[in-house]
């Protein structure tokens, strides 16, 4: 694996656009990544797994000049209410009978069903509230798209997502009376798991990643696929009495929705011997929040290693001097991936989880990764592998 290697396969997946699961993005990205493992000398399958992509119609707010992006299992309708800006829980009674803009807190958001969403929410549906619009304040200013349930709405009433930028318009246009017109429908698609295996010998290596996601997804989806492709690549060169398992999924921001199907297809636990996933955002280049602030040649330290318990010394030894990943910690129960993983009971498992600057958001694109800030967390990945298949 060189750099040039890297810098190849990220400019590719950069190139297939937005990765939404089942769309087109995604559909040729999956293409791509099954004719390269099938050069590396893999056997592939395809299993399509059936998840809801919304197809919008139209979505406006009284012709203010905001962006809005429907959350996943959208909830069609046209709403007239006063318009009311929430700040916080104790402000939940003001979305009675409103649209309910509810700006969240500043933080690196992913994940709709957790705080500080999940409760703001709630609260203002406790209240009443008849259509919501979420600003997830954070480092970019931009739309985050929110991780979120595979089957069926986060909420009963028109959702959608805004800038935090555009927060001004919205205070300038606090009580009056607007229509938000979200029109459209949830329709299903298939979208494959690409699975892949080499038969070696009785012994196994597993190695996974997941595909899809918000927008282009460069630092979030793009470096795990590179570090995926360089790793699937080498691993029969360095482990030719080993057999390989490889996972390349759908449905991560549907609530994981692949994973579950393809682990029916892996090597039992007990024969796996160690299991690295690629989790998200391996690097990104951080940046100044200084005045104009500008992008830095050090990578983002937003980022842990999340390893068993059997892993932890191993992955400190292989991730020692890259920020933000030593020391590793314990795996968090409902943290995407590997936690399926690791309750299936594959022991020598963990993976590389961050959140960039731009994670989730329209600008997660090509020139916010340096493959140069990559290739030492692949050889990181490549050294803690070894030790785990030593233990």
């Amino acid at each position: 694996m060189t750099i040039s290697d890297l810098r190849r396969d990220l400019a590719r997946h950069a190139g297939f656009g937005e990765k939404y699961t089942g769309g087109p993005g995604d559909l040729a990205t999956a293409a791509w990544i099954e004719t390269e493992l099938q050069a590396a000398g893999y056997e592939t399958w395809r299993q399509d797994v059936t998840l809801p992509r919304n197809r919008v119609d139209r979505l406006t707010l009284s012709g203010l000049d905001v962006a809005l992006y429907a959350q996943p299992n959208l909830v069609p309708g046209t709403v007239t209410a006063p318009l009311r800006v929430i700040h916080d829980r104790v402000q939940a009674a003001r979305a009675a009978g409103a649209i309910a803009v509810i700006r969240a807190p500043y933080g690196r958001h992913s994940t709709i069903w957790l705080p500080p969403f999940r409760d703001l929410i709630a609260d203002a549906l406790e209240a009443g509230a008849k259509a919501l619009v979420v600003l997830p304040t954070g480092p970019s200013g931009d739309i985050v798209g929110l991780n979120t349930w595979a089957d069926r709405p986060f909420a009963p009433v028109p959702l959608v997502i805004g800038r935090p930028d555009d927060l001004p318009l919205y205070l300038r246009n606090e009580g009056q009376t607007l229509t938000l017109t979200l029109s459209g429908a949830v329709e299903p698609v298939a979208s494959p798991n690409i699975l892949a295996r080499r038969i070696a010998g009785p012994r196994w290596i597993g190695l996974s990643t997941p595909r899809t996601g918000f927008f282009t997804c460069l630092t979030e989806r793009g470096s795990g696929t590179a570090a995926f492709l360089a790793m699937a690549r080498r691993l029969p060169a360095l482990y030719p009495e080993r057999s390989v398992f490889l996972m390349n999924t759908t449905g991560h921001e549907l609530a994981f929705g692949g994973t579950h199907a393809a682990l029916d297809h892996a090597p039992p636990p007990e024969d796996t011997d160690a299991w690295v996933h690629l989790g998200a955002t391996l690097a990104s280049n951080d940046q100044q929040e200084t005045r104009n602030g500008q992008m830095l040649s050090v990578a983002d330290p937003n980022r842990v290693v999340m390893a068993s318990e059997s892993m932890r010394d191993a992955c400190a030894d292989a991730f020692a001097g890259l920020s933000g990943l030593a020391p590793p910690r314990a795996v968090v129960p409902g943290a995407g991936e590997l936690s399926t993983i690791v309750d299936l009971g594959y022991r020598n498992a963990f993976a590389v989880l961050g959140q960039g600057r731009w994670f989730h958001t329209p600008q997660d694109t090509l020139d916010k990764l340096d493959p140069g800030l990559l290739a030492p967390v692949v050889e990181a990945h490549l050294r803690a592998l070894d030790a785990g298949l030593r233990l």
